[in-house]
This record gives C-alpha cells, sequence and structure tokens, in this order.
C-alpha cells in the first residue's frame, strides 16, 4: 500500500511476473505494479498497442471478490488432512457470475457453496452450503431440520472459513472448519448432533385401507404421538401442538401407564398453548404500540418475529395489526429505511460477533495462559467481544476481560521441559502434587487437566540446568587453572648471564604423561566421543541428563537445533572410560 512496502515488493519479485486473474473475472493481461506517494500503491494494466489504457472487464474490487478462491484452498486443506483428493469446479448455472457456485467433489462425497444469491439452491441434489444472504423459508429449515451456512473472516491479509448450522428457532451456531466432519448425513458440525437428537421422532405412519398391516399398533404410535408432542414444543409450534393433542385424543386401545403418561402429556401441552396465547397477544401488542409510536426499528424486529412464531391461524384482530405494521413499514421514506436497515445490519453483525467470542471460547477453554501460537484466537477474540457489545453475558464478559488482560501483558514463551522431569516436582501455580499433572486455575474447565505443565512448573527445572551450568563451567575452568603447567621464572634481562651461542635447533612440544604434547591433550579433552566407541556409551544411563539406553542425551546446554544432542555429554562419556 505504502511507496516504501512497494519498494521491498519490487525487490523481493524482480524475476515475477504477475497477470489479471481470469478466475477472478480479469482479462488475463499482464500487470504492472504502479508507485505512488499520495494515495495506495496498486497493479495496473499495461497499456494497449495503441497507447491508449487497457480496458478491463473486471468490476468487483472487494476482498470478497476472491472468496472462492479462499473457499477452494480451505476444502483442498480440510478435505486433504483426511486422505481425501478433492475436484474443484467454479460452476456458472444459468449464466451465473464466476464465483458465485463453488463445487467440491471427492470419492465420497460432494458439496455445492453458494457465496451469493445468483444461483437458487437445489435441494435434492448436492448438499448446498450456503453463504450469510442467501435465503432460507422457513418450511425449509421445518422439513430439512438445518442447513449449513459458509462465512469468510478476514484476519490479517487472509480469509478464514467459518461452518454454521442453522434450525428453525435457533441462533446460527458458527465453527472453524477443522471441528466439521463428514458423516453418512452429509457435512456436520458439533450442532447437528443435538438437532438430530432433537427431531428424532419419526412421523407416525399414515393408515391407508390398502395398508391396513402396515398401521403401528397403539403403544407404537402412542410413543411416536408423544415424541411429536416433546418436539412441537421444542420448536415452538401452537399449530403442531394442537394438531397433536387432538390425535393423542383420540387414539384407542392404549391402556395403564402409557394411558396416564398421554393424559398428563396434553394437560401439559394444554397449559402451555395458554402461555403461548399470552406470549401471542403480547407480540401483536407489542407490534401495534410499535406502529402507533412510529418507531421502525422496533417495527422491523417484531414482523420478523411474527413471521417467524406467529404466520399461521392468525385471527381478524392479529391480521388488521400485521397488515397496518407492514403499510407503515412500506410507507417509510428511504433514508428512514436505510437507516433501520444499518441498525438491522449492526444488530445482525453483533449476533455474529457474539457467536464468533462463543466460538472463540470453546477453542480456548483448555487454556490458562496466553502464548505465541494462541495470539491470532485471541485478537479474533477481543475484535468480536468489542462488536458483540452487550449481547455478551456477564460470564462471557469476564472471560472476555481475563484474556485482555493477558493480552496487555504480552504473549509469553512456553518453556519446553520433558515431562519425565518436572513431573517431578510440585506446581506452585496450580498447587498439583508431585507425579500429579498441572490443572487449569482458571476458566469454566478449571480443576480439569491441562495440556503440558504451568511454565513455573518448568522454571524449576530450567533453573535447576543452568546453576549445574554454571557450576560445571566454574569447576572446569579452576581444573584447567590447575593443570596448566607453571611456566619457569625468567631473570631481569640486565641479570642475565650471557653464555655462548648455541645452534639453532628444532623446539619440540613438551610431552606429558598420555604421550601427547600440550596442544593434542587439549583437543583430545574436548573429544571425550573420538575415545569411546558409540555402541559403549549408548548401553549406558547418563549421570548428567538421566537419559537411558538407547535414548540421546537432552540437548540441555542448547547444542544445535534439536532437543536432543547428536553426541553425547561428556559425563556419560567418562562413566565409560
Amino acid at each position: 500500500m505504502e511507496a516504501i512496502e512497494l519498494d521491498a515488493f519490487r525487490r523481493a519479485h524482480e524475476d515475477d511476473t504477475f497477470w489479471c486473474g481470469t478466475l477472478l473475472g480479469g482479462c488475463g493481461g499482464q500487470l504492472t505494479t504502479k508507485l505512488y506517494t499520495d494515495r495506495a500503491c496498486h497493479f495496473a494494466h499495461h497499456p494497449g498497442p495503441d497507447g491508449l489504457p487497457h480496458v478491463c472487464g473486471r468490476r468487483a474490487r472487494g476482498v470478497d471478490s476472491a472468496d472462492h478462491l479462499y473457499v477452494r484452498s480451505a476444502a483442498a486443506a480440510w478435505l486433504g488432512s483426511r486422505g481425501e483428493e478433492a475436484h474443484f469446479e467454479y460452476a456458472r448455472p444459468g449464466g451465473a457470475p464466476l464465483g458465485s457456485v463453488v463445487d467440491v467433489r471427492w470419492r465420497h462425497g460432494a458439496l455445492r457453496v453458494h457465496l451469493d444469491q445468483a444461483v437458487a439452491p437445489v435441494w435434492d441434489d448436492v448438499e448446498p452450503v450456503l453463504g450469510t444472504m442467501v435465503p432460507v423459508d422457513r418450511d425449509t429449515l421445518v422439513r430439512r431440520w438445518y442447513v449449513h451456512r459458509i462465512r469468510l473472516d478476514s484476519v490479517g491479509t487472509a480469509r478464514h472459513v467459518q461452518i454454521g448450522t442453522e434450525a428453525f428457532a435457533r441462533p446460527i451456531e458458527w465453527f472453524a472448519l477443522d471441528e466439521c466432519e463428514m458423516t453418512e448425513r452429509g457435512l456436520s458440525t458439533p450442532a447437528v448432533e443435538k438437532i438430530v437428537q432433537a427431531r428424532s421422532a419419526p412421523r407416525p405412519s399414515l393408515w391407508s385401507p390398502g395398508k391396513a398391516r402396515k398401521v403401528p399398533e397403539p403403544e407404537a404410535r402412542a410413543q411416536a404421538l408423544l415424541r411429536r408432542l416433546v418436539y412441537a414444543r421444542r420448536i415452538e409450534s401452537v399449530s403442531l401442538a394442537k394438531q397433536v393433542c387432538e390425535e393423542i385424543e383420540g387414539l384407542t386401545g392404549v391402556e395403564g401407564e402409557l394411558q396416564k403418561q398421554l393424559e398428563a402429556a396434553v394437560r401439559h401441552a394444554r397449559i402451555w398453548l395458554v402461555e403461548q396465547n399470552k406470549e401471542r397477544r403480547k407480540l401483536f401488542g407489542n407490534l401495534k404500540r410499535a406502529v402507533a409510536e412510529q418507531r421502525p426499528g422496533r417495527v422491523r424486529r417484531l414482523l420478523i418475529r411474527v413471521n417467524a412464531t406467529a404466520a399461521e391461524d392468525r385471527t381478524e384482530a392479529e391480521s388488521a395489526v400485521y397488515e397496518w405494521a407492514i403499510k407503515y413499514f412500506e410507507s417509510l421514506d428511504d433514508l428512514t429505511r436505510d437507516a433501520v436497515e444499518a441498525e438491522a445490519a449492526t444488530e445482525t453483525q453483533a449476533k455474529r460477533a457474539a457467536a464468533r467470542v462463543r466460538s472463540a471460547f470453546s477453542r480456548l477453554r483448555g487454556y490458562d495462559a496466553y502464548t505465541f501460537d494462541m495470539r491470532p484466537q485471541v485478537e479474533e477474540l477481543l475484535q468480536s467481544a468489542a462488536l458483540a457489545g452487550e449481547l455478551l453475558k456477564r460470564g462471557e464478559a469476564r472471560r472476555v476481560e481475563v484474556w485482555r488482560k493477558r493480552a496487555a501483558l504480552g504473549p509469553q514463551e512456553q518453556l519446553h521441559v520433558a515431562r519425565r522431569y518436572w513431573i517431578q516436582r510440585s506446581c506452585p501455580r496450580c498447587n498439583a502434587e508431585q507425579g500429579k499433572d498441572c490443572v487449569l486455575v482458571e476458566g469454566p474447565n478449571s480443576g480439569k487437566a491441562r495440556k503440558g505443565g504451568h511454565n513455573e512448573r518448568l522454571q524449576l527445572i530450567v533453573d535447576e540446568r543452568k546453576a549445574a551450568q554454571k557450576v560445571a563451567r566454574h569447576q572446569k575452568k579452576v581444573r584447567e587453572e590447575v593443570e596448566a603447567p607453571a611456566e619457569p621464572m625468567q631473570p631481569a634481562p640486565e641479570e642475565r648471564e650471557v653464555g655462548p651461542a648455541r645452534p639453532l635447533q628444532e623446539r619440540r612440544p613438551k610431552v606429558y604423561r598420555e604421550g601427547r604434547g600440550l596442544g593434542a591433550g587439549k583437543k583430545a579433552a574436548h573429544r571425550l566421543h573420538h575415545q569411546v566407541p558409540r555402541d559403549d556409551w549408548y548401553r549406558v544411563v547418563c549421570p548428567r541428563c538421566h537419559a537411558g539406553p538407547r535414548k540421546l542425551c537432552d540437548n540441555d546446554d542448547r547444542v544445535g537445533p534439536g532437543e536432543k544432542r547428536q553426541l553425547p555429554h561428556d559425563e556419560r562419556l567418562r562413566s565409560v572410560l
């Protein structure tokens, strides 16, 4: 974006060429970089042969115009991690814009991703995954139980894929792509299992004169009606609850305990229906009051709620209030309507941000410290929490504040010490005893086992090793001073006796008890591994790091880049000698 960045970019890519991407709707022509100091630097086409500016057909400039490429990259990595080779196609049914639909196929399944509304989803063909702006009617949600959504969030210069599961009367739950799996039902998220369990009640078979033998027994039909009644109350469907109650009251051939269960279920359902009628009257009363007070934002929210929960069996009074609200909303001027839509978009954005916060909490619940590899997740959590605002519950706001304080202190480096060492010490942070794993000290999972030990526990081992290294260096220095030969005293120059001149002869190094010169002795002290074969020291335990037989020594003094030393400690070699 800046001139100084473009200079570095050109130096890094001086041997590369850049072209207008056809998969982004471009013309495929060659591009060049344009340097500016008064505005953002960017790519530009080379001028045409006549010297006039090149005309390109690409119109989209936003980062979301490349979402279909990000979807392909994320899906390829996700399926590749599961051993599947994916094939992709940017389908354009009916002349749809490039990138509206991405077909993903592999050996055991297929998905069709709709990123916008250009192509209507086909529910009985390949399983669709819908963008956030693709509408889904209520009947489809009830019939299919759930639909999958896809969202791409900008994180730095990248776009991260999020998969959401939407069901009737349930908020959309968002998950990272790595949390999803492919099952016999198709694409599955952690929310799908809950929805399937809630709607696992099979519908009762319809009686038919030609298929009398397939009519279920009264007991089986009673059980099915009980499950349907539970489902009707779960999705808050008044009409379905009334229908099931009537079927239960008309059921015959059931006696005993099961008959008592049916009567109790109907009795509780009738009470629930009375409460729902009160809520319904309250809803239409609020809608009538909002129209009278000319509060367009509240009218819009209440209309959405009416369409979701009271779209059927409206009375004349309810229909009159609904029509009045519709006429009022349609009579708003463009400026007011734009303001209402902007407010609704802000609310929707806040709800999505709150969902992202809860998803981030599910990923961070196993941590009670802020490390470098967690920085992207924590930054996303704090950004989403700022957008969610008051939609977060008190407990969630407190957890956000904890991570905010950790982020203000900065990420800490996670120490790396083998478990067999730190497990021998007690933890000063979580008070885990010797031989016990560390536990989480903060968050909703406090008291549960932690992944790895706390840094405070590992630091004890690190400090002990540093102290041992310091002592070893001091002992080595003292030993070298003791073993160094004393230099003979030389008389002062004026006191030296002048003797007869001696012929020049070659000086030989002094020979010590091992039969080597002084220089060779020092070099051999640092090359003990040349004196001990590998088969000898590889069978003994290291007295310094306690590495067992047929195990390499720990790299506690940082000799080389790995966690293990390629050469053993001198203490291990001396034990063999």
